[in-house]
C-alpha cells in the first residue's frame, strides 16, 4: 500500500470558507468551520476545524462545486436575474483565479 507523498493546498480569499487540497488521487474541497459558541454541544469552547465537502478528479470540477456553493447564500432573492448576476460575479472571481493559475504553468 502506497502512502500519500505530499498534500498540496490551494487557498484564496475568493474561495472562503472553502479551500482545496490535492493528494496523489484527487482534489478535495475542504471547509473551515467556525463553531457557533451558542450551539449546545460547544459549551462556548468550540475550536475551528476542517470538514471535507467533496472529492473531484480535477481542479475545474472542484472550483465549479465551490462556485455553486457560494451562490447558495440562504438569502431571499427577488428575481432569477439577481441570482444569475450573483453567480456570474462568483464565477468571474474564480475564473480570474484559475486563469492566473494556468498562466503560470
Amino acid at each position: 500500500m502506497n502512502k500519500i507523498k505530499q498534500l498540496t493546498t490551494i487557498e484564496d480569499p475568493n474561495l472562503e470558507p472553502y479551500f482545496i487540497t490535492k493528494d496523489d488521487h484527487c482534489y478535495t474541497v475542504q471547509m473551515r468551520v467556525k463553531p457557533n459558541s451558542n450551539h449546545f454541544r460547544t459549551k462556548g469552547k468550540g475550536k475551528e476545524y476542517i470538514k471535507p465537502q467533496c472529492y473531484w478528479p480535477n481542479l475545474s470540477g472542484a472550483l465549479d462545486w465551490i462556485a455553486l456553493e457560494l451562490l447558495h447564500d440562504k438569502k431571499q432573492h427577488e428575481s432569477l436575474t439577481e441570482v444569475i448576476n450573483e453567480f456570474k460575479i462568483i464565477e468571474k472571481r474564480i475564473k480570474s483565479f484559475t486563469n492566473e493559475f494556468r498562466s503560470t504553468i
